[in-house]
């Protein structure tokens, strides 16, 4: 039986207590800060040097903590932009950790953008691996195709699509039961590809509004198949914060949801 564990808090209340070497694969998108120690997706993304280096301070005290708890074959896959590629390799510098690719999402849909500049179809996400990490498929190129909009079904401003997600765990080979971790969960996303894909999963997410969307994802991925929901918005949540007693569907996956007090 798998295990699927998700938790509203800050994901460094929560790192430090997962086991050392215990996952399998991070994938996580997390918040295009400016200023260190925030947690919360700014406004701009745009931003002088030093606030730039604040923030990669913020970005390698996390990233330690990932490295801390994957595997010595595990991988790290972390969503970025042009505009904050420096915080991620100077994050990456600070960490002793080496980028290996930048894989390019192409959403084959425009951005919003100025007048001065192009409007931008892409977004990319930084591969960290350890040591014994290898890419089973040595023809995987570094641009993949993978339909997005300005309208996204859960309302999150930064949600990804989950066949997307789904396919960076295809591409690493992982087996039935590997953990694979989100510290910045948001709507639950690689939650609901993770379940798909057969594996376990861990999550954190601080924000009640974002937990509960999560929540009531991965509940209904559990209970009517990840494929189906994950083309459909969530339905409110209707039950209260902290521990919720495991629960176990026809997906054969035990869910445990760890609110504030947990």
């Amino acid at each position: 039986m798998r295990n699927f564990t998700i938790y509203e808090k800050d994901c460094m209340e929560v790192l430090p207590t997962i086991p050392a070497a215990s996952v399998d694969c991070v994938i996580t998108d997390p918040p295009y800060i400016l200023a260190a120690g925030s947690s919360n997706h700014q406004n701009g993304k745009t931003g002088t040097w030093a606030d730039m280096m604040n923030a990669a301070y913020w970005y390698s005290a996390w990233y330690q903590q990932v490295w801390r708890v994957l595997k010595n074959t595990g991988s790290f896959w972390t969503f970025c932009n042009w505009k904050t590629m420096p915080i991620i390799q100077k994050a990456a510098f600070d960490a002793q950790i080496s980028i290996q690719s930048v894989l390019v999402w192409d959403k084959k849909w425009i951005g919003p953008g100025g007048h001065q500049g192009l409007r931008p179809r892409y977004e990319n996400v930084a591969l960290l691996t350890k040591e014994n990490f290898r890419i089973p498929d040595r023809s995987t190129p570094d641009i993949w195709e993978s339909l997005w909009s300005a309208i996204k079904p859960t309302g999150h401003p930064a949600e990804k699509p989950v066949d997307l997600i789904a396919k960076i765990i295809q591409a690493c080979e992982l087996q039935s039961g590997s953990v694979v971790l989100d510290p910045f969960m948001g709507s639950g996303t690689t939650g609901v590809a993770s379940m798909e894909c057969d594996c376990e999963f861990i999550g954190s997410e601080q924000d009640t509004k974002w937990f509960k969307v999560a929540e009531t994802r991965i509940q209904a991925a559990q209970s009517q198949g990840a494929k189906w929901f994950s083309a459909r918005n969530p339905t409110p949540h209707e039950g209260g914060r902290g521990y919720r007693p495991p629960t176990t569907g026809e997906s054969g996956a035990q869910i445990s949801f760890i609110g504030e007090g947990g």
